[in-house]
């Protein structure tokens, strides 16, 4: 059991160091990995494994709250796109332009 315990306390730090720089990818990729250790685990944890399962669940918290603060950053990202986006096209029109507006610059 320590030797798994071991292992997810790793994998919860790796996780995090993942989360802070943003390297989304290779986060995904260790979802296998995770699953995999928390699949291993026995219930109930001996009393020895208190420490480091208290240490990966605060890790895992501050992991946790890390990806909600950037979901949240990415989804007003997203809404500023998609305002400037509207804002464009009002400006465009319907995109139509009359023989009228066209502009001569053959000169």
């Amino acid at each position: 059991m320590s030797d798994v315990l071991d292992e997810l306390l790793a994998l919860t730090e790796r996780e995090h160091e993942l989360a802070v720089s943003c390297e989304w990818e290779q986060l995904a990729a260790l979802d296998a990995a995770r699953r995999d250790l928390v699949a291993r685990l026995t219930t109930p944890a001996p009393v020895s494994a208190r420490a480091a399962l208290e240490r990966a669940t605060e890790i895992q918290a501050h992991t946790s709250a890390l990806l909600a603060a950037s979901v949240d950053a990415l989804r007003r990202e997203l809404a500023t796109l998609s305002h400037g986006r509207s804002a464009v096209r009002g400006y465009g029109g319907d995109g139509a332009i009359s023989r009228a507006e066209r502009v001569d610059l053959a000169g």
